[in-house]
Order: structure tokens, then sequence, then C-alpha cells
């Protein structure tokens, strides 16, 4: 340990790092213009959206119902299609959007096996004012016909 407070360099390099920190800051701002150039419709992207790929979901799967809970808070409701295929339970959502700079599509599409004792024409679904989309099915019998389910708005909070 020094008693005394000591440099990691030599005084005299000081200007050799200021140099260097100041082309570093200048070829940072170069590259960023650069590409602002050459991407402009980046800046013009609704940047919110980016979290639709890990949207929040809970899943419960209990003796008495299967229930899916999903944050669609970035779709609109007519965006959106739940429907049973057999036991397979599969939620769309799709997207469009054109902007001056071209052309922007987003979506999901998620997929749940349901379970054998679920009672396939009592599931129902679930649109609250904040964008969390709840569908469940109590379990109680079998049923094997594909149908597709609307989505009904949740009653308003108070």
């Amino acid at each position: 340990m020094a008693l005394w407070p000591t440099r990691m360099y030599p005084h005299y390099m000081d200007d050799c790092f200021h140099d260097l920190n100041r082309m570093e800051r200048r070829m940072m701002h170069d590259f960023d213009r650069m590409e602002r150039g050459i991407m402009p419709y980046w800046r013009d992207a609704d940047h919110s959206i980016l979290h639709v790929a890990n949207q929040t979901q809970e899943v419960v799967n209990d003796d008495k119902k299967f229930a899916v809970s999903l944050d669609v808070s970035q779709f609109k409701p007519e965006e959106l299609k739940v429907h049973i295929d057999g036991r397979d339970l599969t939620i769309e959502g799709r997207q469009e959007q054109k902007t001056e700079h071209g052309y922007i599509e987003r979506s999901f599409v998620r997929k749940w096996a349901l379970p054998e004792e679920v009672d396939l024409d009592a599931v129902h679904t679930q649109l609250n004012d904040v964008g969390h989309l709840s569908i469940e099915a109590p379990k109680t019998g079998q049923h094997t016909n594909r149908r597709t389910l609307p989505i009904m708005a949740a009653p308003k909070k108070k």
C-alpha cells in the first residue's frame, strides 16, 4: 500500500489520453449520424412495442380449472383471435401499420394443449380495459369440436 497518492501513468501521457478520448467521442458521434442517415425509419418506429415477444403470461392448471392470462395491451381487440381446435387453445395477435418509411407488422401466436378434463363448451374469454386477456376453462367433461371464441370486454373497475 502506497502512502503517497500515485498515478497509474505518468503526467506526460495526459495529452495522449485526452486526445484519444476526444477522438472516441467524435467517432461515436459520426457513427450515430451515419446510422440516422441510413435508417430514418427507426427514429419513427414505436419503440414501446419492442416487448411484444416478451408478453407476461400466467397459466393456472389446478383440479378445478385451466386458465391463461396474457398481456396483450399493444393490440386492439379486433387484432386478436382466440380459437380452439380439438384440445389446442390458440391465441393470435396481428397488427399492421404503414408509415412514410415503410411497413410495420407485429404478430404473436401462443398455443396450449388443454387437459382432457376441460369442458370445451364452457371456455370463456375476457379482455379488460388495461389489455389483459383471460381465458378460463372449467374442468368437467370432454368435447372435440373446433370453434371461435368471442372476446368479451371485462366490466369496468370502479
